[in-house]
C-alpha cells in the first residue's frame, strides 16, 4: 500500500485531488492532507508517506520550502507538484530539489493517475532492488526509523518503557545518568546544500553521534550522554566546536546548549527550552554559542530589579523632549554597568525593556489606547532581534524607539491607523469562523485590503498570525463543545469549520498538547 499526502491551500482543488485519488483503483491510501506547508511538515513527520502531491504557492511555508525540509526527513519520498504557474524557473528549481512530476492546474483525472502510476514505478524499482522491509535500502530505512525515534524523545510524550523497547530494537544506547542537548541552526545557501549535507553527516559519523534529529534542513538537535556533569559539559562543547569548525566554510551557524537533565523524560523539556532560545537568537547570534544556563542567569539578574533600566529612566522620559533622548540614553550606555551591554542577550532584553517603556509612555498620555496596538505600531518597523546583534545598532534602535514614543505621545491619535480595520476583521471572524471556507483571502476582501497587506498589519497589530487567531477561535469553541455536550468528535470538527476530523484532532493536539478525546476525559 502506497501512502499519499496532499498539500493545497485551496479547499475546492484539494477536494478534487482527494476525490481523484479515492477513485483510482490500486494499492493507494490517502493518509493525510493539509492547507499549508508548515502544517504538512508536522503531520508528515508522523505519517511518513510514500508520495507527496503539493502546490507551490502557499502561505506560511511554500511548496519549495516544504520539499526541501521533508526530503531531509523522508529521503525516498516521491513528489508530484500541481501548480498554476507554467514558469521555467519554477520547474527548474523543482527538478533541482528532486521533484518527480510537474503538473499544471487544472489537473485532469487521467493526468494525475498517470503521474501517480509513474512515481510508483520508481518506488517499485527500489523494492525490487533492496530486501529491507518496506522495500527501501537498509541504511535508509534505519536512518528514517532512528529519526522518528529521536524526534519522539525530543518532542513526543512517550513513556520510558516504550523508549527503552524501541531503543533496543534500533540498537541505540539511551540508558545514561545524564543527558544534554546541543541544538544547531544552519543558514545554508541553496547552491551549497548538497556539499553541506555530506559534510554534516561526515561530522556526525566521525564523532559517533547516533542520537540526533534533523528538524527540516536547517536545524539539527543532538543528544549527548554521560555520567558526570563537568565531563558531559566539556564533551558537549568539544562536539559543538568540532562541528562548527567543520561547517564554518559552508554556512552560518547558531548554537544553543541545553541544560543537563537526569531523566529520559526530561529531555523533552530541555529541548523545548533550547528550541525557544534558538528562535530568539538564530538571527542575531550567528557567531556565538548560547548556553541556556548563562541566559537563565541573565534573566534572573534582570528580573531581580524588574528590568534592565531602573525606574529613574522612565521618570526622566516623561519630562524630556525628543531631542533629549540621545544624551539621556548615553548616560546609561556608558555608565558604570555599561559592560553588561556587551552581551547580545542582555542587549535583546534591554530593547524589550525599552519597548515596554515606550508603550507605557504613549498609553499614559492617551486614555483608552490599546497597549497591544501601540506595541505593534512601535515594533512594526523595528527588528529588535536583528538590532541586538551589534552594540551600535542596539543603541541606535533604543534611541529610535523612545524618540518615536515621544512623538506619538504628542500626536492626537490614540489608536494606530489600522485599529478599525482589525476590529472589523475580528468581528467577521467571530461571525464566520465555523465556515470551512473562511480564509485570509476572504477576510482581507471583507475589510477591503490585499491579502498580503492585511496579513502584515493583522500580525503587527494582534501579535499573532491570522491563521493562528482563527485556529484559536475554533479551538475555544471546540473545548466548549467537548466539555458541555456529548457531540461526537467528527460533528464537533464540522461544527467549527473543519471538514476533516483527523485534521481537527491533529491541530487540537498540536496546540493543546493532548487529543480532543483526552481533553474531554479530563472533565468527565
Amino acid at each position: 500500500m502506497y501512502k499519499i499526502f496532499i498539500v493545497e491551500d485551496e479547499l475546492l482543488i484539494r477536494q478534487n485531488i482527494r476525490n481523484i485519488i479515492e477513485s483510482i483503483q490500486g494499492p493507494y491510501a490517502l493518509t493525510g492532507e493539509a492547507a499549508d506547508g508548515e502544517m504538512a511538515l508536522s503531520m508528515m513527520q508522523d505519517i511518513m508517506p510514500d508520495i507527496l502531491i503539493t502546490d507551490l504557492k502557499m502561505p506560511f511555508l511554500d511548496g519549495f520550502g516544504l520539499i526541501r525540509h521533508i526530503k531531509a526527513i523522508i529521503p525516498w519520498l516521491k513528489i508530484i507538484i500541481i501548480s498554476g504557474y507554467d514558469e521555467f524557473e519554477s520547474a527548474q528549481k523543482a527538478i533541482s530539489l528532486g521533484v518527480d512530476m510537474y503538473l499544471l492546474k487544472p489537473v485532469r483525472r487521467e493526468e494525475l493517475e498517470a503521474a501517480i502510476s509513474k512515481v510508483v514505478l520508481g518506488l517499485d524499482e527500489n523494492r525490487h532492488k533492496n530486501s529491507a522491509p518496506g522495500g527501501y535500502d537498509e541504511d535508509e530505512l534505519q536512518y528514517a526509523l532512528r529519526q522518528h525515534f529521536v524526534s519522539q524523545l525530543l518532542y513526543g510524550s512517550v513513556d520510558t518503557g516504550y523508549v527503552l523497547e524501541r531503543a533496543r530494537t534500533l540498537g541505540l544506547d539511551v540508558v545514561h545518568p545524564l543527558y544534554q542537548i546541543a541544538m544547531f541552526y544552519f543558514d545554508v545557501h541553496d547552491h551549497k546544500r548538497e556539499e553541506f549535507r555530506s559534510a554534516i553527516f561526515s561530522v556526525l559519523h566521525e564523532q559517533d553521534a547516533r542520537l540526533f534529529y534533523f528538524n527540516g534542513s536547517d536545524q539539527l538537535t543532538v543528544i549527548l550522554c554521560g555520567d558526570n556533569k563537568t565531563a558531559l559539559n566539556e564533551e558537549t562543547y568539544q562536539f559543538i566546536n568540532i562541528t562548527r569548525y567543520a561547517l564554518s566554510s559552508l554556512c552560518v551557524l547558531t548554537t544553543v546548549v541545553g541544560n543537563i537533565v537526569e531523566r529520559l523524560s526530561a529531555i523533552r523539556d530541555s529541548c523545548a527550552a533550547a528550541g525557544a532560545m534558538i528562535k530568539k537568537v538564530r538571527n542575531i547570534a550567528s557567531v556565538e554559542i548560547i548556553d541556556i544556563n548563562d541566559t537563565a542567569q541573565i534573566a534572573a539578574d534582570i528580573v531581580s530589579f524588574s528590568g534592565v533600566f531602573d525606574s529613574s529612566l522612565y521618570s526622566k522620559l516623561q519630562e524630556c523632549a525628543e531631542d533629549d533622548i540621545p544624551a539621556l540614553l548615553e548616560t546609561y550606555f556608558n555608565g558604570a554597568d555599561s559592560v553588561k551591554f556587551n552581551s547580545v542577550l542582555y542587549r535583546y532584553y534591554a530593547l524589550v525593556d525599552v519597548l515596554k517603556m515606550a508603550v507605557s509612555l504613549v498609553c499614559a498620555s492617551k486614555p483608552g489606547a490599546d497597549s497591544k496596538d501601540v506595541a505593534a505600531r512601535l515594533s512594526g518597523s523595528h527588528d529588535i532581534f536583528l538590532a541586538s546583534e551589534r552594540r551600535d545598532s542596539f543603541e541606535k534602535q533604543a534611541v529610535q524607539l523612545l524618540s518615536e514614543a515621544v512623538r506619538l505621545r504628542r500626536e492626537g491619535s490614540s489608536q494606530p491607523r489600522h485599529s478599525h480595520v482589525i476590529n472589523r476583521a475580528k468581528e467577521y471572524v467571530a461571525e464566520n469562523f465555523c465556515d470551512p471556507n473562511i480564509s485570509l483571502i476572504s477576510t482581507a476582501r471583507f475589510v477591503g485590503m490585499s491579502p498580503a497587506h492585511f496579513s502584515t498589519i493583522f500580525a503587527q497589530t494582534t501579535g499573532t498570525s491570522f491563521i493562528n487567531y482563527l485556529t484559536a477561535m475554533r479551538l475555544n469553541r471546540a473545548k466548549q463543545l467537548l466539555t458541555g455536550s456529548d457531540m461526537k468528535l467528527s460533528a464537533i470538527a464540522m461544527d467549527i469549520g473543519y471538514n476533516e476530523p483527523n485534521y481537527f484532532s491533529h491541530v487540537f493536539k498540536k496546540v493543546e498538547g493532548i487529543t480532543p478525546k483526552e481533553y474531554r476525559n479530563k472533565f468527565l
